[in-house]
């Protein structure tokens, strides 16, 4: 049944084509994109249920990521059903996965296909041939049929930020940090827990990969991924404007989530008329509370004590100049 349904989508996407006939009332209004840049096991899937869920904002939901080929058509669903002002997410994830018609998802078909990557093991072809104006078409249309802007979250933006700074039109970006020694410790979990097996790969690679595959110790090797994926988050930040990123850290959602919040909302939507009529819900209910496995979130229990010595070798190795609190 699951190959009958994915051949189904599969078909739909390839073959559907009156979506091609829409025609959208005229609008001078431009809307913004806003691209979360995170490492692996950093909480931006949390970050965005927040988000989704009090201020009125585009975003790519599990029903709309069916049409990844015919966004237009997923948007135009999403628009008719989804009454943001009575939408709460359901706070659960599980390795970024949601579960929920209208919960958040990374989009990874539809920005492999115009990023021109080959698979899903593949995070940065260095021959891809991208279509910017047919792609910035696409992200604008999807914009102006929800009249919102939009909020997308996708590890791709990691490996092609030249790119996007470049190319992709009225862009902003969602910096999230998380202490990169718990997010080595996340990832070195996450493949035993997924694969049963430390040397996995699991998650986004960076630009280099080629230095990780070198690599014969699968514990250097998630830190040096780490380690990477930093210095290229922290790369792209130089390089932009102050007013086209904001940057956040996991763990000031463990110290003041309503500040976050609002952070968040008034540099995305700065409208914050439904966190105003939804702020009665926080005041019973901290947002920390909406999810059942958020107070294990940020319990930091270390993988497997086993490789605990060496953990912390490889970790002072690549992180001894690197200041977390100075970011």
């Amino acid at each position: 049944m699951k190959i009958e349904y994915e051949n189904l989508i599969k078909d739909f996407n390839e073959n559907f084509k009156s979506i091609n006939n829409l025609n959208l009332s005229k609008s001078n209004k431009k809307y913004n994109s806003f691209f979360v840049v995170a490492p692996p096991r950093g909480g931006s899937t949390f970050f965005q249920q927040i988000l989704i869920s009090f201020t009125k904002i585009g975003f790519i939901s599990n029903l709309m990521a069916l049409f990844w080929n015919k966004p237009e058509l997923g948007a135009v669903l999403q628009k008719i059903f989804l009454k943001h002002e009575n939408f709460m997410s359901n706070f659960h994830s599980t390795y970024g996965n949601t579960d929920g018609i209208f919960e958040p998802h990374e989009w990874g078909y539809f920005w492999r296909k115009w990023l021109d990557i080959p698979n899903k093991d593949c995070f940065y072809n260095k021959k891809s041939s991208i279509q910017w104006k047919q792609l910035n078409n696409k992200l604008n249309l999807i914009k102006d049929i929800f009249e919102l802007p939009v909020i997308f979250d996708t590890p791709y933006v990691n490996t092609y930020f030249r790119e996007f700074y470049k190319n992709a039109h009225l862009a902003k970006y969602i910096f999230i940090f998380r202490c990169p020694y718990d997010v080595c410790n996340s990832i070195c979990n996450a493949r035993i827990k997924r694969f049963n097996n430390i040397k996995s790969f699991y998650s986004s690679k960076p630009k280099d990969y080629k230095f990780l595959q070198n690599l014969d110790n699968p514990i250097e090797e998630v830190i040096a991924q780490v380690y990477k994926i930093f210095m290229e988050m922290l790369d792209f930040k130089n390089i932009l404007l102050k007013r086209d990123y904001i940057v956040l850290k996991y763990e000031d959602l463990f110290v003041s989530s309503e500040k976050i919040l609002k952070k968040m909302i008034k540099f995305t939507t700065n409208d914050l008329s439904m966190f105003s009529e939804k702020k009665k819900t926080l005041k019973q209910n901290s947002i920390e509370s909406f999810s059942t496995n958020y107070k294990n979130k940020n319990k930091i229990i270390f993988f497997d004590k086993k490789y605990k010595k060496e953990f912390d070798f490889y970790f002072k190795r690549y992180f001894k100049n690197f200041d977390y609190k100075k970011i």
